[in-house]
């Protein structure tokens, strides 16, 4: 009898044993669980916060202006530094300046940044500086679209990121911690990604390009071909000679290259006027 009971008293004990363990178990899985689902809910997040930001930047427009002028200037060095104080002057810059001679002539690439509200009064200020403009050209970019999208997943990562430590507080078990820290990781990530491209996009629009290509044409040469007279004789009087020199050259070309049919038409016109003439005394 004995026995049965000391049986029966260990059957029991196992079992509430069994059922212990279950239940811890099922108590972590729906801990779990309920992390999981608060993490996945993030995606219903972006898309209501993504709402508010487009509400928020509809009305702005992002555009990249680009303006591209061809022009010719007296004096390279006084046109740049000239215009790069007016740039400076209105809250603008320069970046990129290349000149290369060739020809006895310099080309040079330079390019300005230069805010947009600044921009028309800029160009009118590269004009006046050019001795002529040659061309001009003006393009843009609309970034509105990809702008207001930028804004509204980086308000949507960042609810996310503020819940994701919220939810790192109140973790309690490592492996928890560990899911969560790698999910904030990876938001982390994505926020400064699209932080980077907001600020090149604002960038951009706020300030416009300005890109030149200029022509060195020295003023001094230019006097001294319009109002020197002596060197206007001089070239003129070379330009009579060179013409004279190739008159005669054409004409000794022509009598010496042509020296056979030449010779070939006296033979037969002696010959003809020969027979004439013989002919003519025979009717006398």
């Amino acid at each position: 009898m004995k026995k049965v009971l000391i049986g029966l008293l260990l059957l029991f004990l196992a079992a509430c044993s069994n059922s212990e363990q279950k239940s811890s178990v099922e108590s972590a899985k729906m801990d779990q669980t309920m992390i999981e689902k608060k993490i996945e809910k993030k995606g219903e997040m972006e898309t209501v916060e993504a709402k508010s930001a487009a509400s928020t930047y509809s009305n702005e427009r992002k555009v990249m202006y680009t303006a591209n002028i061809t022009a010719e200037v007296v004096s390279y060095d006084e046109t740049i530094a000239n215009l790069t104080k007016k740039a400076e002057s209105r809250g603008g810059y320069i970046i990129q300046s290349n000149a290369v001679e060739q020809d006895g002539k310099i080309e040079a690439y330079v390019t300005f940044r230069i805010p947009q509200n600044e921009l028309q009064r800029f160009i009118e200020e590269v004009k006046k500086a050019s001795k002529s403009v040659k061309s001009e050209q003006m393009t843009g970019e609309d970034q509105t679209e990809e702008y207001v999208d930028l804004n509204s997943r980086l308000k949507s990562k960042q609810a996310v990121e503020a819940r994701l430590l919220k939810f790192m507080e109140s973790a309690e078990k490592t492996e928890d911690l560990l899911k969560i820290s790698k999910d904030l990781a990876a938001v982390q990530e994505e926020i400064e990604q699209l932080k980077g491209r907001i600020k090149y996009i604002e960038n951009r629009t706020d300030y416009a390009t300005v890109e030149l290509q200029l022509t060195e044409i020295k003023s001094h040469e230019n006097f001294s071909k319009d109002f020197n007279t002596w060197e206007k004789t001089k070239e003129q009087f070379l330009t009579s000679i060179h013409w004279i020199v190739q008159a005669a050259s054409w004409i000794v070309v022509l009598v010496v290259g042509n020296l056979p049919i030449v010779l070939l038409a006296l033979i037969i016109f002696f010959f003809v006027y020969r027979t004439f003439k013989k002919k003519q005394e025979k009717t006398e």
